[in-house]
């Protein structure tokens, strides 16, 4: 079982990953490698080419592309769809996710 790669869809502060990896993890932003502006689409692609699980606020247009990479039998290593939380328990949640799963 392998440590989650975590990459931040761009509907979230970069200070997640700065924080996150300060703590030992390994995340990656959409501000941090240039996916500014991209399609949601883009960003799955993105995450899935660099075996990174995306963390984001968007479930309208993850929940379509799920079905669509379902359809089309594609894999990627994982959708995280959270809310609007204050940045602290965002930490929090994120980390204690981080340190409770991992891939197969």
């Amino acid at each position: 079982m392998e440590k989650i790669k975590l990459y931040i869809d761009e509907d979230l502060t970069d200070r997640l990953a700065v924080s996150l990896r300060s703590r030992g993890y390994d995340v990656v932003s959409a501000h941090e490698v240039n996916m500014r502006g991209k399609t949601d689409k883009e960003q799955l692609e993105y995450a899935t080419k660099h075996n990174r699980v995306i963390l984001t606020r968007n479930i309208k247009h993850f929940v379509n592309l799920q079905r669509d990479y379902y359809k089309r039998k594609l894999s990627h290593k994982g959708i995280v769809v959270t809310n609007y939380l204050p940045f602290k328990e965002l930490i929090r949640r994120t980390t204690k996710f981080l340190n409770e799963n991992r891939l197969p």
